[in-house]
């Protein structure tokens, strides 16, 4: 068996079914691949700034609501933006939204906290937009494994 070299955060939200879906589509992907990475998954309103200091990169899995990131996301941000802020730029980081309308003020905010942290957006986020489509899932995954060979191999 591989030994783990490195870690990756994920942050998920995922107060549905079909989110649900997606969040164990981003698990299992990366721990099916053998791949020399660890994978820890918190709730937005659990995740702690030593936890994301200790990574090497950060996947985060939201839901847009009213036209915003889900507040326990933006909770997430508020109690851990100051002590991250300084610490942890240049940290590799992938994201995605399902959203119920059109997830652009979702994707503006993360993009503007992200900008802020000085983290590495990597990969262009994900906006799952309108009715639900399986191709959600192969899409994710995709993502999610180039992600995870990136910090794998080094290259982000």
């Amino acid at each position: 068996m591989a030994s783990i070299d490195k870690k990756i955060i994920f942050i998920s939200h995922h107060p549905s079914k079909n989110t649900k879906i997606l969040s164990n589509a981003v698990l299992n992907v990366i721990k099916s691949n053998e791949l020399k990475i660890n994978i820890e998954i918190y709730s937005p309103l659990e995740i702690t700034s030593d936890q994301v200091r200790q990574s090497n990169g950060i996947i985060i899995g939201t839901i847009e609501n009213f036209g915003y990131m889900a507040g326990a996301t933006k909770d997430f941000f508020d109690r851990c933006y100051n002590d991250l802020l300084d610490r942890t730029q240049g940290l590799p980081v992938f994201y995605y939204v399902r959203a119920g309308l059109d997830g652009e003020g979702c994707e503006r905010a993360l993009n503007k906290i992200i900008q802020g942290l000085k983290w590495r957006q990597v990969l262009n986020p994900l906006i799952f937009k309108g009715n639900w489509t399986d191709d959600f899932i192969q899409l994710l995954s995709d993502a999610s494994l180039n992600f995870a060979i990136g910090i794998e191999e080094g290259i982000y």
